[in-house]
């Protein structure tokens, strides 16, 4: 496992192999442990070459906020924010292990950094996507309930890539998900998508390699889909369709979105997308906070009350 991952010199690095065993443990995902270790050793690194070089116990305020200046320097806004966050949890951590009393980032702002507003994909194009799956072939099936599915569940491309065949339970509607850390949550799909999901299961069966656990097969005997499989999908289709670029995780801000936009309530919203931070509301919503505004304005129509 530690073959996978660099560690900056020193303590830097005894700490960082300690924190990848509690990340573990925590169940995060190897994503997850990548970009954290990574941001580590960059940091890390750095902090060890410095004229009088600084571990993660004696590093100061001041030498963090100019590392984040250097980050966003050098790379973007949106990078030392990355590393802000990583760094925050990483030394929060160290405080738990009373390797040290007080975290250096307290009291040290995050990086100014406005996310990019990713677009969503409006029902009727995710209706002008399905136009184009209309066929009753193997591959039109099997692109129909893809289509169903991203729209239906608010899975994350990993997500609805990973189902097994075993996850999806057409007699209640539902579909086994697995998030990061591998939590487990079950979402239902409605009646369309188990409907386009028992029309594929139907063909699925007559494809050659059927006996794989894996839901999704591609259509040139290579076995299982992978995460580019279902993203080259949704493109082929949108393309098709003419409706420009679209790719999976559009499906999923469109569904928080449309939650939102007819008044779902948000702890509920937080379960099915299988978030633990209540950040996420306003980060999924962003996209189309106006049309919500616009919405709630001409139902309250508060100037014709006078």
């Amino acid at each position: 496992m530690t073959g996978k991952y660099k560690y900056a010199p020193g303590l830097w690095g005894v700490l960082a192999q300690e924190y990848r065993r509690a990340l573990e443990s925590d169940n995060k995902s190897e994503n997850t442990i990548r970009i954290y270790l990574g941001v580590i050793y960059q940091a890390g690194t750095w902090a060890s070459e410095l004229a009088e070089p600084k571990d993660p116990t004696t590093i100061t305020k001041s030498e963090l906020r100019d590392y984040f200046a250097k980050v966003r320097k050098e790379t973007s806004a949106g990078n030392a924010h990355n590393h802000y966050r990583s760094l925050n949890t990483f030394f929060e951590w160290l405080v738990k292990e009373e390797e040290i009393d007080v975290s250096p980032m307290l009291k040290v702002n995050a990086p100014d950094y406005e996310p990019p507003l990713i677009p969503i994909i409006h029902r009727d194009n995710v209706a002008k996507l399905l136009a184009t799956c209309e066929g009753r072939d193997f591959v039109s099936r099997r692109d129909a309930a893809i289509i169903r599915v991203l729209a239906a569940s608010a899975g994350r491309r990993a997500e609805v890539s990973y189902l097994d065949l075993d996850d999806v339970r057409l007699d209640t509607e539902e579909i086994k998900v697995f998030g990061k850390g591998r939590r487990e949550r079950i979402i239902p799909i409605g009646g369309k998508t188990a409907q386009a999901l028992s029309r594929y299961i139907r063909v699925r069966a007559r494809h050659p390699q059927a006996a794989l656990p894996a839901l999704w097969l591609g259509s040139t005997g290579q076995g299982a889909m992978t995460h580019e499989g279902i993203r080259a999908v949704v493109a082929r289709r949108a393309e098709q369709a003419g409706i420009g670029h679209v790719h999976p995780h559009m499906f999923r801000h469109a569904f928080a979105h449309y939650w939102q936009l007819e008044e779902g309530n948000e702890n509920d919203l937080m379960r099915i997308m299988g978030w633990k931070s209540r950040e996420m509301l306003g980060r999924y919503g962003a996209s189309a906070a106006d049309e919500r505004a616009h919405a709630s304005a001409r139902r309250l129509a508060l100037g014709d009350r006078v």
